[in-house]
């Protein structure tokens, strides 16, 4: 399944729209307003929860917690690494791989050898844009959650460079 995340601009709180490939609704996904820490639900158009994904706060590294449709929540979590973005995810069904490319623009999730999805963030466009490639519908949701927990990671990351851009120019 082939799925376009767009970041919804003008909202106090994080918003995607999930499209399929013919570019129809399939999930909306909205961030809690006030939270210590990013909290994203991810409903169906009929408007039924079917993905909840939440941070843990006071970590080392980032982690977080994605739980899809009634099943036990699985923990995906951040590798400190100098050049290239790498997770951990910790799933029933065996443990994921997720690796970004030099620039988090592309990802690679894999369980064991085998491709669980790709993911690509376009360059230039209004409010994030990801492409999510699931080869097997049954990853789609949990897959979905670790895209969506990456751009929570990528979101705080950039934020805190350019605070410290900022706060290193007032001070000057």
């Amino acid at each position: 399944m082939k799925l376009a995340l767009k970041e919804k601009v003008f909202s106090l709180r994080e918003a995607f729209q999930v499209m399929d490939e013919e570019g129809n609704p399939v999930y909306e996904v909205i961030g809690k307003l006030l939270s210590v820490g990013h909290k994203l639900t991810v409903t169906g158009m009929e408007g039924q929860e079917v993905a909840y994904i939440h941070q843990k706060v006071l970590s080392l590294v980032p982690k977080y917690f994605i739980a899809v449709g009634g099943q036990e929540e699985v923990e995906l979590k951040g590798h400190i690494t100098l050049l290239k973005p790498h997770y951990t995810l910790e799933a029933g069904d065996g443990k994921w791989e997720i690796r970004g490319d030099f620039t988090a623009h592309e990802y690679e999730m894999k369980r064991g050898h085998d491709v669980v999805a790709t993911v690509t963030k376009k360059w230039f466009s209004w409010g994030d844009t990801y492409l999510l490639d699931v080869p097997d519908d049954g990853d789609v949701l949990n897959a979905l959650g670790v895209m969506l927990a990456i751009d929570c990671i990528e979101s705080d990351t950039s934020r805190g460079v350019s605070q410290s851009i900022a706060e290193g120019t007032a001070n000057n």
